[in-house]
């Protein structure tokens, strides 16, 4: 805007020249000039040029303060604007802890190497299941391995492991295959749970998370595991309702504990049984329907959609992955943060148009003046210096921002 402005003022600063040499002061050039160089210095860009570094300076430096470390001065613009703001379930809106409540044995062991004659059966389908979890990274798998450990039990050693984004992991043990992961897993693997849904389906119902254990092509167990809510998850969800902003919850868990969980929080619309490449999807979604979106979360799985989305906002507790894929971090593990985000983007984003009106203001109402001869150069130095002094002060005057309790 300063640099198309600055375009147009010599525009004009020429129509007062020729105006002033042709009619005002015939023939004088020097009647002509002072008028001229008024206009030219009155109208310099300089309070257009710091209304919106100033502005974006303050609210990123004020944000950084209560732990919203801001990547860009784009992204603290464009969360202001967002309309709809999407999360990630475990690790986000829960706690990440989940605590194992269930072992429930489906068929007789056999692993071949390992002796589990002496060992209770649901010992068993813990050591089996953390035997393939021990090399993931996601939080339902590091509560099973600490389970296992807890209870004194031995882990051994994979001698392959992949994770499979989404759905759990695959290992081998002494030339054994070991599966741990969703319902969804398990019958791409060709595994039968028909045997076992009334189970599966009441755990569920209690709002629990469940991993099904398989050797080779015999589903073995089930480990249920629950997860609480963060203590602030409730009542940052009340907050960005009453901004008027959709709140969603994407999640790979099963539909029942979604629902159970976004019940609870307020939340009103939830996506289930999604894979990291579902929610990246169910984003681009939104985006086509005129939504603008940040997205919040924490783990690898997270990272595409952090990517996707118009914002993205990682959790400082999170993954590596899920940092380098943010355009902002909260430093914090308390998602009240993501409301002052928005604040501060909010706020940050009406002092830049209220410098801009500012700036504008100055220029239409002065410019008339100097071009009329009205205002001689020095003071029109003045009067410029003085509106970028006014410009950065209204800036300034952000640091006055609090988050709201």
């Amino acid at each position: 805007v300063a640099g198309k402005f600055a375009f147009v003022i010599i525009g004009v600063a020429v129509i007062t020249f020729l105006s002033w040499f042709l009619f005002g002061s015939p023939g004088l050039i020097m009647g002509a000039l002072i008028p001229t160089v008024a206009v030219l210095v009155i109208a310099c860009p300089c309070a257009l040029g710091l209304a919106t570094p100033t502005a974006i300076m303050v609210g990123m430096g004020k944000a950084a303060q209560h732990g919203v470390i801001f990547k860009g001065g784009e992204s603290l613009e464009l969360l202001g604007k967002v309309n709809t703001v999407v999360f990630d379930k475990t690790g986000t809106l829960t706690e990440g802890k989940p605590q194992v409540t269930d072992v429930v044995l489906v068929n007789k062991i056999a692993l071949i190497g390992k002796d589990t004659s002496s060992d209770s059966e649901e010992h068993q389908i813990l050591e089996i299941a953390s035997i393939a979890e021990r090399k993931s990274e996601h939080p339902l798998a590091r509560s099973i391995v600490q389970k296992t450990k807890d209870l004194g039990l031995t882990i051994g050693e994979p001698s392959s492991f992949i994770a499979v984004p989404g759905k759990g992991v695959k290992a081998k043990f002494n030339d054994q295959k070991i599966l741990v992961g969703s319902t969804t897993m398990m019958e791409k693997e060709g595994i039968n749970t028909t045997k076992s849904q009334e189970t599966i389906q009441k755990l569920q119902n209690e709002g629990k998370t469940i991993s099904l254990v398989a050797i080779e092509k015999e589903l073995v167990g089930i480990i249920a595991l629950s997860d609480t809510t963060k203590p602030s998850a409730k009542p940052m969800v009340e907050k960005l309702l009453r901004k008027n902003i959709e709140v969603i919850m994407l999640t790979g868990d099963n539909q029942q504990t979604a629902s159970i969980i976004a019940k609870e929080l307020g939340i009103k619309k939830t996506l289930a049984n999604l894979m990291p490449s579902d929610k990246v999807d169910a984003i681009e979604e939104l985006q086509k329907n005129g939504k603008i979106v940040a997205m919040v979360g924490d783990g690898i799985n997270d990272a595409p959609a952090l990517t996707k989305s118009d914002v993205g906002i990682a959790i400082g507790s999170g993954t590596d992955v899920a940092l380098d894929a943010g355009n902002i971090v909260l430093i914090r593990d308390d998602l009240m943060d993501v409301v002052s985000a928005i604040d501060i983007s909010r706020k940050t984003l009406g002092k830049i148009k209220q410098n801009l009106v500012y700036a504008f203001v100055y220029n239409a109402a002065l410019i008339p003046v100097a071009g009329l001869g009205l205002l001689y150069p020095a003071l029109a130095g003045l009067a410029m210096a003085a509106s970028s002094v006014s410009v950065v002060s209204s800036s300034l005057l952000l640091k006055r921002w609090k988050p709201q309790s």
